[in-house]
């Protein structure tokens, strides 16, 4: 991450526009973060998200491809893969929901806790977000800014209204911090 060169761009969008990201958060974005740091330090201090929200609105938590049922002891690390959902409906869903009736039925796949030293840094993870988390926790993900390929980046430039002019002087990649208006 030392030698990437990145263009900050940053863009004000009306909220009817939240939708057009909705597949690449869907995907997965990369953030640049602080690691070292339990999940739930990383989305309740560096995400700004309520801690009651987190608590009761992100009922599905994947870290690394693993269901996580202990926020405070699964440990973020740089390159870590994170999905957040809110309530999935079935079987699975509630199989995979946070501290659910039906968790230990997944005990054998479930992120353990992690002991042991931290490495403290910045670094990036790629969160994904589904469901109804993608209107309600996008804004905030968006407006912290997220990492783009410049194929990306232009591919979501083709579906804006109008595109500023300082848009087009962009690297490889590009640090994309977009506030949304009523």
């Amino acid at each position: 991450m030392a030698d990437m060169i990145l263009t900050r761009q940053v863009l004000e969008l009306e909220q009817t526009q939240l939708a057009l990201f909705y597949p690449i958060l869907q995907k997965g974005v990369a953030v640049l973060v602080d690691v070292g740091c339990p999940l739930k330090s990383l989305l309740c201090d560096q995400f700004a998200i309520p801690e009651t929200y987190v608590t009761d609105r992100i009922t599905t938590v994947f870290l690394d491809n693993q269901p996580v049922d202990d926020l405070d002891h699964a440990i973020i690390c740089n390159g870590s893969r994170i999905a957040l959902s809110a309530a999935m409906p079935g079987l699975v869903g509630a199989t995979m929901r946070r501290g659910g009736f039906y968790a230990a039925l997944r005990h054998g796949i479930s992120q353990l806790a992690q002991d042991g030293p931290m490495t403290h840094g910045k670094g990036t993870v790629t969160l994904k977000l589904f469901n109804l988390l993608l209107a309600e926790v996008g804004p905030l993900v968006l407006a912290r800014g997220i990492l783009l390929e410049r194929s990306v980046f232009d591919e979501l430039l083709q579906h804006l209204p109008v595109v500023p002019d300082s848009m087009a002087d962009c690297g490889d990649r590009v640090l994309l911090s977009v506030t949304l208006t009523n």
